[in-house]
């Protein structure tokens, strides 16, 4: 349940930036059509820059400094979702096990088997890990099956 509730917490942040990123791209798209409508008006209507408040240097400049604000904000957004992304997969992977005072590594076969009567081996692979191998010697369906008189 506690996995279940992460990936609620990261799905609502992805769709929370990519809400954000649509609005973002449209207040990009209607600042460049104004920056077109001023460039139009200017040089091909003949109005002069005194009715768009700014200078044509300064509405040019003003939307390099809004875009490259949109972009570096774009990709804070994706680098903080990868982070939180990052620390929940990190979360999810199991703790090395430890067997007096050396990493243990688990196999076990069949693999994915659960229940049942395993018998336990224990390698030393070198001076700081060990393996235990788990062989199943009874399945948990004959152990249930079976009649015990």
């Amino acid at each position: 349940m506690f996995h279940s509730i992460k990936n609620k917490d990261e799905e609502f942040l992805k769709n929370r930036y990519l809400k954000l990123s649509k609005f973002i791209i449209l207040i990009v798209i209607i600042y460049t059509i104004w920056i077109a409508f001023i460039i139009s008006s200017v040089y091909f209507l003949g109005l002069g820059n005194k009715w768009a408040y700014l200078t044509m240097d300064q509405w040019i400049i003003s939307s390099i400094a809004i875009f490259s604000f949109f972009v570096v904000l774009e990709v804070l957004l994706f680098l903080h979702y990868l982070m939180v992304k990052r620390k929940r997969i990190e979360g999810e992977k199991p703790k090395p096990a430890e067997f007096k005072g050396r990493k243990l590594h688990i196999f076990t076969l069949p693999i994915n088997s659960q229940g049942g009567i395993y018998s336990k081996t224990y390698v030393q692979l070198d001076e700081n890990n060990i393996l235990n191998l788990r062989y199943q010697m009874i399945p948990q369906s004959e152990l249930i099956n079976k009649n015990w008189e």
